[in-house]
């Protein structure tokens, strides 16, 4: 893993790893709609489907983690990818609200022990700046899948009925599993140490947890604009669902570009102030939101919107590096900690967000900008 060359092929295969789950979670976003009207319920039933994703992939990589560090990187990737193949085969049957709730929790659990991995292997194998910056630019290339994602979605249900997007799904997965198994290397060292002593060690830790806080936060925000993007878009302006993945898009679009730029700062700046800086961002968009959602206009709001959810460009990369930095063992049982706090904040605020359904803009933003603050706060702890 010393040359250029197999540098970028790993960058590539995590991200690829890493790209199954926004392709879930978004890639049925603009067919909510149609999900709704066909199973003849309301559309906040259909979001809470999203909030079950993201609680249930918390408990798969709290699990994932362990047994990465146990059992092989490698050989629960290709577990999880499996699992989650045959869970998207069987969302693509599904005919019911109760099976679609139950085979999208299965479809998280098995999905998260598959990504838990890649952070681990980057830990493996890098540190400090380096680290930062090869989570940047996994999260770069990993991108594409988000903004994508959506576009996809919209291409199928033009032709195809909704349930036809898991069958996608299902198909990917089983190529991913397939360059996982011949292209992925084998990193890291089996670990002894007793899983409640690893977790206590990464849980106990304060400055480390300050970053996860701070990662968990700004992502439930983003994510609550990923389950209200919908509504947001479709319904409340009305824009067609051939166009909504050119509104969604762009913010993935913006999110990429701030990451770029946050890896041309890691090389000069302290990755903290960078870090402040994505935060700092994130509470002055989700203000001017605030401010604008009382005169509604569909470009003010998307302007806001774009630099919100870009501020994560400045935050992941950097959020991750700084809080696996302190773990030299124990990599998985660290990163899924990481995954389980974010995933689990993101699900209950994103479940919250389904309860206050309003029909207003206002109620939304105010939830947005709760966790920006919170997250600012947060990362208080990290001093």
């Amino acid at each position: 893993m010393k040359t250029a060359h197999n540098h970028i092929l790993l960058i590539v295969l995590l991200a690829v790893l890493s790209s199954v789950t926004p392709l879930a979670t978004d890639m049925y976003l603009p067919s909510m709609l149609d999900i709704s009207k066909d199973m003849g319920v309301e559309i906040n039933k259909i979001e809470a489907t999203l909030s079950i994703f993201l609680i249930f992939f918390a408990i798969g990589q709290l699990i994932g983690g362990v047994l990465s560090d146990r059992k092989g990187r490698k050989t629960i990737a290709l577990l999880g990818l499996f699992g989650f193949s045959i869970s998207s085969f069987a969302l693509f049957f599904s005919t019911s609200l109760e099976s679609l709730y139950f085979f999208r929790a299965t479809q998280a659990f098995f999905g998260a022990m598959s990504t838990v991995n890649a952070g681990a292997i980057v830990r493996d194998l890098f540190h400090g700046k380096e680290a930062a910056k090869t989570f940047s630019a996994i999260a770069s290339v990993g991108m594409i899948a988000p903004m994508v994602a959506p576009a996809l979605g919209s291409l199928v249900i033009s032709f195809y009925t909704w349930n036809y997007i898991f069958l996608f799904l299902a198909l990917y997965s089983a190529l991913v599993m397939i360059l996982i198994y011949l292209k992925l290397p084998l990193t890291g060292s089996k670990s002894n140490t007793k899983i409640k002593v690893a977790y206590k060690k990464v849980l106990t830790h304060k400055k480390a947890m300050g970053y996860i806080l701070s990662l968990s936060f700004a992502f439930s925000g983003m994510f609550i604009f990923i389950q209200k993007s919908s509504f947001i878009y479709m319904e409340y302006f009305e824009i067609s669902k051939e166009f909504f993945p050119l509104f969604f898009g762009s913010n993935v679009l913006m999110m990429i570009v701030l990451t770029k730029v946050s890896m041309k700062l890691i090389q000069t700046s302290n990755t903290k102030d960078i870090l402040k800086y994505g935060i700092l961002l994130q509470v002055l968009s989700a203000f001017c939101l605030v401010v604008f959602s009382f005169d509604a206009n569909l470009y003010t709001i998307f302007i806001a919107m774009i630099f919100y959810v870009g501020s994560l460009g400045f935050i992941f990369g950097n959020a991750m590096g700084l809080a696996l930095d302190f773990f030299k063992k124990d990599t998985g049982v660290a990163n899924s900690v990481i995954g389980v706090t974010q995933f689990a904040i993101a699900g209950v605020i994103g479940f919250i967000a389904s309860l206050v359904h309003t029909g207003e803009l206002s109620a939304i933003f105010i939830m947005m900008l709760i966790t920006a603050l919170c997250a600012l706060l947060s990362l208080r702890l990290s001093k």
